[in-house]
């Protein structure tokens, strides 16, 4: 009864996110996330992660990509909803903010957007 986590790689899946999803802004970072429909009985969740260069240079960026690649991980996989698909997006605050904090904020997000297991 393991959930798979994939990645979500094409651009068109996260235009399709955003236009068609539903999101929740938290002091960290914001969730994007929308029902995967899936012929198969193979449970999984896709992600994916995003920082505009609204958030600081090409390092900041990718610091922020990495956390937030690694808080999906941990996080998605015990909490979110099988067959959806989620976008993390990174805000100014998570550059600087804590590993624990960002934990709270997307929990938070999985819990305001109804998600959770």
């Amino acid at each position: 009864m393991s959930c798979h986590i994939k990645s979500i790689k094409k651009r068109a899946d996260f235009v399709n996110l955003s236009t068609k999803g539903i999101s929740s802004p938290q002091k960290g970072l914001v969730l994007q996330s929308r029902s995967n429909i899936v012929e198969s009985n193979n449970k999984f969740i896709r992600f994916g992660v995003t920082a505009t260069k609204k958030i600081g240079n090409a390092v900041v960026r990718n610091k922020c990509k990495r956390k937030l690649r690694a808080l999906a991980k941990d996080i998605l996989v015990l909490y979110a909803k099988e067959n959806n698909d989620y976008v993390l997006i990174a805000r100014s605050t998570t550059y600087d903010r804590n590993m624990s904090l960002l934990k709270l904020d997307l929990i938070n997000a999985l819990k305001e957007l109804k998600l959770t297991k």
